[in-house]
């Protein structure tokens, strides 16, 4: 396809998508060569996408990513792209605020999308979520056209995260940190709450105003970044890459002091 050239900032971002692709599959999210996750292009000509044939666990860089426009012809790289294209150049389309979107079929997430149940605070990772959790309800088919695609852009609204019937989940962010914590807060999310209501025993949540204090104290502490790159060590080390994992361990002693 047409060369365009990468700037070391791009490259960089690209690689660091990769590896938040070998990430989400690590935690779960999986399924063999299906499920993928996009970058807005900075300038602005359209959207990077995990190319098609490839698991999200054998993404290695910026070769195993396409470019877009938001028409879905490709402008850069080798490869072809996943039918469901539409969800991110719509959804990105949609919302300015977004940067990162990504589309998984987790195991317990898939089983909730099935349900006509709100999400609740029940553990940490509910509270973000909670009162803006939406149910795309239009098909389990694939968003395959840009129509679907506007339609599940609608569906999601200002939220982060948008269940799709019987099929999987969509989440986003402003950036790549936000964006991958955000898909794997919300797989154990789902799983805690499936549990609870398969165990029989009776359950209950915080009052809201304390679980939204817990939500803005957490939110003060910068914790997507950190997060990110505790589960970014955590790959390394399951990697096999013990070194640098050692070496990324050890710049957190300076993180605090840098603040």
């Amino acid at each position: 396809m047409g060369d365009i050239s990468m700037d070391q900032g791009l490259t960089g971002e690209l690689n660091r998508l990769a590896a938040a692709c070998r990430i989400l599959a690590m935690e779960g999210h999986d399924d063999v060569s299906l499920g993928h996750l996009s970058l807005r292009d900075p300038e602005g000509r359209g959207v990077w996408m995990k190319r098609f044939y490839l698991g999200l666990d054998e993404v290695r860089g910026p070769d195993d990513f396409l470019l877009l426009d938001f028409d879905g012809h490709i402008l850069h790289g080798d490869g072809e792209r996943h039918a469901e294209w539409p969800i991110h150049t719509e959804i990105l389309k949609a919302r300015p605020d977004v940067h990162v979107v990504g589309h998984t079929h987790p195991f317990h997430a898939c089983l909730f999308a099935a349900t006509e149940d709100p999400l609740q605070p029940i553990g940490m990772e509910g509270m973000h979520f909670t009162l803006n959790t939406p149910h795309y309800r239009e098909t389990s088919n694939l968003i395959n056209s840009q129509q679907l695609g506007r339609n599940l852009a609608e569906a999601l609204g200002d939220a982060r995260v948008v269940f799709m019937k019987n099929h999987g989940i969509t989440f986003c962010g402003d950036d790549i940190p936000a964006a991958v914590i955000t898909g794997l807060h919300l797989e154990k999310a789902c799983k805690a709450q499936l549990l609870l209501n398969a165990s029989g025993l009776t359950w209950s949540v915080p009052e809201r105003e304390e679980w939204e204090g817990k939500v803005a104290v957490l939110g003060s502490l910068g914790l997507w970044d950190n997060f990110f790159s505790y589960y970014h060590r955590k790959l390394l080390r399951h990697e096999g890459a013990m070194a640098e994992a050692e070496r990324m361990r050890a710049e957190t002693m300076t993180w605090r002091r840098g603040r």
